[in-house]
């Protein structure tokens, strides 16, 4: 499947990891971070180039702080070089490249996610769309499917597994027996 539009991705990595009581994107997956481990899951789709938003020198900060991953797009926006903005929570390990450019022909070139699920998405690269961003932070809006609402987003069936979110040490054990026995036992 060929992607036609050059597009930045973005991964989010700025959270707190409160719930896992350590940060996500340093945990340990075939023998590179979970940071690493997106990145070069952006790179294998397709990205011209990774940003990551990061409240830590090196990366990018966002501007506007504790107002959650639209805060780290809006930082990220100014940085892409791509027309699109494919954006990646770093707890979602099990993502694969056939469902990213699924989720990027599907976008073709507007807003793009996978149903039930707000992140990962894709976003058109615009000023329009910075100024959106701003305008729904400083409503006090932080949602990113509000977001995707706004923008009349297309929504893609969603790949369900490979959305599993790592939030707690018991997600990260789930995902880890998926890596390495290649079974998901979901919790009712």
């Amino acid at each position: 499947m060929s992607i036609t539009m050059p597009f930045s991705a973005l991964i989010l990595a700025g959270g707190q990891s409160s719930r896992m009581g350590r940060d996500k994107a340093l945990l340990q997956l075939n023998g590179q971070s979970l940071l690493q481990h997106m990145q070069q899951l952006a790179l294998d789709s397709g990205a011209v180039e990774v940003l990551v938003s990061r409240n830590l020198p090196g990366f990018i900060v966002d501007n506007t702080p504790q107002q959650g991953p639209l805060a780290g797009i809006l930082a990220a926006l100014q940085h892409c070089s791509g027309s699109q903005l494919l954006v990646l929570p770093v707890d979602t390990p099990l993502l694969t490249v056939t469902s990213l450019q699924r989720l990027l022909q599907h976008a073709n070139g507007a807003a793009g996610y996978f149903v039930n699920s707000p992140l990962p998405c894709v976003l058109p690269v615009s000023p329009a769309l910075s100024t959106m961003i701003s305008a729904q932070l400083q409503s006090g809006q932080r949602s990113v499917k509000a977001l995707l609402g706004r923008l009349n987003a297309a929504a893609l069936p969603a790949p369900t597994s490979e959305l599993f979110n790592t939030n707690t040490p018991a997600d990260w054990q789930q995902c880890l027996a998926v890596v390495n026995h290649g079974s998901l036992y979901v919790k009712a």
